[in-house]
């Protein structure tokens, strides 16, 4: 668990935290340094998993996990690339919301979506403040990357808190699509 102050200490930005960047890369590396110490809790040649929920008070509760490389397993599967095209399961689920100015800059966001060829759950809220909310669930490699064919949003707007934002299309947002890309990049 870390609190709002540990985030801080360790420099994670909750609504950054599934970003493949260098500086959460650093921030990772700076916390597993500081568990190492109080735990003996060593990663190496250790394939790791990282699961992270972010608190509504701006922790979050995160899951990190290795198992040993097994190195027949690996000679397996090295044979078998040769044979057969490796195929990367994407297997962690990323829930981000993004916040847009304007009408018109969500159906472009959503037409670029569709042309991507987006494979995900989206859904669109119209909040009291004239601007626009996007929900996109999807899957991805890693629970730290960002698949590129949503990259692009920063263009278009900023990252909000998911669950901060959750609470707040409660009562100031109501929905205006629930398969935004599939029903609003049509009108772009």
């Amino acid at each position: 668990m870390l609190t709002p102050t540990d985030m801080s200490h360790f420099e994670m930005n909750a609504e950054r935290l599934g970003e493949d960047t260098e500086q959460m890369r650093r921030s990772f590396r700076m916390l597993m340094r500081e568990v190492r110490r109080k735990i003996a809790f060593d990663l190496d040649d250790r394939r790791v998993s990282v699961q992270y929920f972010p608190s509504r008070e701006g922790g979050c509760e995160m899951f990190v996990s290795c198992s040993q490389k097994e190195d027949k397993k690996e000679d397996c599967e090295a044979a078998l690339s040769e044979l057969l095209p490796v195929q990367r399961e994407e297997k962690y689920r990323r829930e981000i919301v993004y916040r847009l100015q304007e009408i018109n800059a969500l159906l472009s966001v959503c037409r670029r979506l569709q042309n991507s060829r987006f494979q995900g759950e989206s859904q669109a809220f119209a909040d009291e403040r004239g601007g626009y909310l996007l929900f996109l669930k999807f899957k991805t490699k890693s629970p730290f990357s960002t698949p590129e064919e949503v990259a692009f949003l920063a263009e278009y707007g900023s990252v909000c808190n998911l669950s901060q934002t959750k609470l707040y299309i409660l009562e100031h947002a109501k929905q205006i699509s629930e398969k935004a890309v599939e029903e609003l990049a049509p009108l772009a």
